[in-house]
C-alpha cells in the first residue's frame, strides 16, 4: 500500500457550493481551508518568512539609524504578519513554515550598503502587497480576504516609509518617460 503524504486528499467526486454561508460564515465554526488558501496562505508565510530574515539581519548591519528604524519596524510588522497566518494552518492543523532567524550571523559587517539593503527591502513589501492581494481575490473564506487586506495597509504604512528614506536620501531614480507624441515640435 503506498502512502499518501498528500495534506488533502484527492476528492472522489465534485462537490458543489450551496449556498453563500461557503464564503461569508465569519462567526463561529468556520469551514476547514480549500487548497487555494491554504496554498497562498503557506506561500506567504515564506515569503513572510524570508523578508524577517533579511530585515533581521539587515538591521543589524545598518549604518544609517533611520534605515535600521526602518528595518526594525518592518520587522514588527512582518512578525504580525507571521504570528497571524501561522495561527490560521495551525487552527486548520496544517503545517506551518519553519523560521529562519537562526540563519542570521552575529557579524556586525555590513555586506551591501545601507542604499541596496533598503531597496531589498522595499522591493520585498511591495511584492508582499501584490501576493495578499492575489490571496485576498482568491480566498472564499471572508475572514482570511480581511486579513490580507489588513496586511496590505499595514504594508503600504511600510511602503511610505521606504519611499520618504528613499526619497530624502536621493537614491530613487526616476525611471524614463514615455516620449509626448502629441506635443512633438519639428525643430
Amino acid at each position: 500500500m503506498v502512502k499518501n503524504h498528500h495534506i488533502f486528499s484527492y476528492p472522489q467526486q465534485v462537490e458543489y457550493i450551496t449556498d453563500l454561508s461557503y464564503i461569508t460564515d465569519v462567526f463561529g465554526k468556520r469551514r476547514p481551508l480549500n487548497t487555494m488558501e491554504s496554498g497562498n496562505i503557506y506561500f506567504n508565510l515564506k515569503k513572510s518568512i524570508l523578508t524577517k530574515t533579511l530585515l533581521l539581519g539587515f538591521s543589524k548591519v545598518c549604518n544609517l539609524s533611520e534605515i535600521r528604524e526602518f528595518m526594525e519596524k518592518g520587522l514588527k510588522v512582518k512578525n504580525k504578519h507571521i504570528e497571524l497566518f501561522s495561527s490560521v494552518l495551525q487552527e486548520n492543523n496544517l503545517h506551518v513554515p519553519t523560521l529562519m532567524d537562526t540563519e542570521v550571523t552575529n557579524s556586525s559587517i555590513a555586506p551591501f550598503s545601507d542604499k541596496l539593503m533598503l531597496f531589498h527591502a522595499g522591493s520585498l513589501f511591495t511584492v508582499a502587497i501584490s501576493y495578499y492581494g492575489y490571496a485576498s481575490v482568491m480566498s472564499m473564506r471572508a475572514d482570511l480576504i480581511l486579513h490580507n487586506e489588513k496586511s496590505i495597509a499595514e504594508d503600504f504604512k511600510i511602503l511610505s516609509k521606504y519611499s520618504h528614506l528613499m526619497i530624502k536620501n536621493h537614491w530613487l531614480e526616476k525611471p524614463p518617460y514615455a516620449d509626448d507624441r502629441i506635443d512633438l515640435r519639428i525643430h
